[in-house]
């Protein structure tokens, strides 16, 4: 197959740069936190710290998504690589493919497009949709269109991409292949297409992090030493207002052995993944019951 690569250079750049950004962000935010009593506002600056690992860890996935890119033409298809994604368009069923800068304002919306990486989707002119594997300029972008699909691309020499898919067409199909999506890796899991076990997931994470909150907002205002255990109105056992932190954490080592355990096993037994999914998220209002009994 003939590979073509785009331009990646922008696109790279920007992304490790904002990396970098983040990553200095979050050092300094540590060292104000070490300085910092417990409080709500520590609460709040950990999270963002927390926060902003998922935002590292999203844009290193596109950056390696970028470093991948790219486009090879076949005897009788057209295949995108992005990452462990392949989209596989058979020459058969493309009804044109054009320069985008030729085309005006052919593309409405696009969504998810950065500088010097365009990953996402939209609509054209005539309500159909559009994935887009570019990165730019529109100069370079290519639009390949299907009869229900089209595809935005831009090869670092689009005239030369351009001419080799025209003279594949120009044979004829040699096989009957079909328009396919094959996704691989974490992304490829069938439980991101699974709105009960992702909110399950999302709704102990929120109950957990919530109890985080409340712990540290009143963290300052308690005395030294707390209700820990309180049994028929009476209290059990008492102990230092530190040991209060056990109670999220370990609504959050549930939370995260279940939601891992669940994801693991989610492509055989799904409903063992909501079973699991259920305990945690039951678990995080035990504890936040026994949270509100020690401190009110």
């Amino acid at each position: 197959m003939l590979e073509w690569k785009p331009r990646r250079l922008l696109g790279v750049s920007l992304g490790v740069g904002v990396v970098l950004i983040i990553l200095l962000v979050d050092g300094l935010l540590l060292g104000i936190l070490r300085s910092q009593p417990i409080s709500f506002l520590s609460f709040a600056l950990g999270f963002l710290t927390v926060l902003s690992l998922f935002i590292v860890a999203t844009l290193g996935y596109l950056i390696y998504g970028l470093l991948t890119l790219r486009y090879l033409i076949g005897r009788d298809s057209v295949v995108i690589s992005w990452a462990r994604r392949q989209e596989t368009i058979p020459l058969a069923t493309i009804e044109s493919i054009e320069l985008l800068a030729g085309l005006g304002d052919r593309i409405r919306r696009r969504r998810f497009c950065l500088p010097g990486h365009c990953i996402g989707w939209g609509r054209d002119d005539q309500g159909r949709e559009v994935l887009l594997y570019s990165t730019g300029p529109r100069s370079d972008e290519l639009l390949i269109t299907t009869a229900d699909t089209s595809y935005v691309v831009s090869p670092c020499n689009p005239s030369g991409f351009l001419s080799a898919v025209r003279a594949r067409r120009r044979l004829g199909p040699a096989e009957s292949l079909e328009r396919t999506r094959r996704e691989g890796g974490l992304a490829g899991l069938s439980l991101w297409r699974d709105g009960i076990a992702l909110g399950l997931a999302a709704a102990g994470a929120i109950a957990n992090a919530g109890l985080f909150a409340y712990v540290a907002l009143r963290y300052p205002h308690l005395p030294g030493i707390v209700p820990l255990l309180s049994e028929a109105g009476q209290v059990a056992l008492l102990g230092p207002k530190d040991e209060l932190w056990g109670l999220p954490a370990i609504g959050l080592t549930v939370l995260l052995a279940n939601t891992i355990l669940g994801f693991a096993v989610h492509r055989w037994e799904r409903l063992v993944t909501y079973c699991l999914g259920a305990m945690a998220v039951v678990v995080q209002i035990l504890v936040w019951s026994a949270a509100l009994k020690a401190i009110g």
